[in-house]
């Protein structure tokens, strides 16, 4: 088993051009480019989720492109999955939509609490991402969960778990440790001006690692080809 890096997409938060550098990430390695623009119209985030997907192919990068929130966004554009946020569709709902529309997406959610975790995988969502457990500008003032809660949810839970939350070369070490699935960053790739060196290292550092994911992550299967990289 091996670790995935999730690239979590954020205009604000990027050196070049937000498709640009989702685009570099991929070549760099990343496994999963997460589009995710809160304020963005269904349609914008469509168009933009179908030329990342026709652009990773063409390149000859295959990672899956998982949509944030929008479930109906995902299944039109044929992505690998969707990631739920707290205001989202519950899993259970999403899992029976699924299965209706005959989509294979897997279904992430995230949670910031031991209590939220357990929630998510009894309603049936095929990943979870836990955090922050760093520091991070995303959530300014906000104290981090820390490895200690990290861990305890890794234990906890019969599915994957990512990381998310400040996390970098330098402490990147101590997430794997956990036995995390993987980690999801933002500035650790995005803000830097080579994101494809930056996903590369990341890369290279967790394929490095001595520490294995409790549990595999789902093969990513969307409406119209496989993701070749997990």
């Amino acid at each position: 088993m091996s670790f995935v890096l999730h690239v979590v997409s954020d205009p604000k938060r990027t050196a070049l051009p937000l498709f640009e550098a989702l685009v570099q990430s991929a070549r760099g390695g990343a496994d999963i480019l997460q589009v995710r623009d809160k304020k963005a119209p269904a349609a914008e985030t469509f168009a933009f989720c179908t030329r990342l997907l026709e652009a990773v192919r063409h390149h000859g990068a295959a990672p899956g492109v998982i949509v944030n929130d929008r479930v109906d966004v995902a299944m039109a554009a044929g992505a690998h999955g969707v990631h739920l946020a707290a205001k989202s569709l519950p899993p259970g709902a999403v899992r029976r939509l699924r299965a209706a529309a005959g989509w294979a997406g897997v279904i992430g959610c995230s949670v910031h609490s031991y209590e939220a975790a357990v929630a998510a995988a009894e309603q049936g969502a095929d990943y979870i991402t836990f955090g922050h457990v760093f520091a991070s500008e995303s959530h300014p003032g906000v104290p981090p969960r820390g490895l200690h809660e990290l861990r305890r949810i890794v234990e906890a839970v019969p599915i994957p778990v990512v990381a998310i939350g400040g996390i970098d070369r330098t402490n990147l070490d101590l997430v794997l440790e956990t036995g995390v699935s993987g980690i999801a960053v933002i500035g650790a790739v995005l803000a830097q001006d080579d994101p494809c060196r930056a996903a590369s290292a990341l890369k290279e550092a967790m394929a490095k690692s001595r520490a294995k994911p409790r549990h595999p992550f789902p093969r990513l299967r969307g409406g119209e080809h496989d993701a070749t990289t997990l």
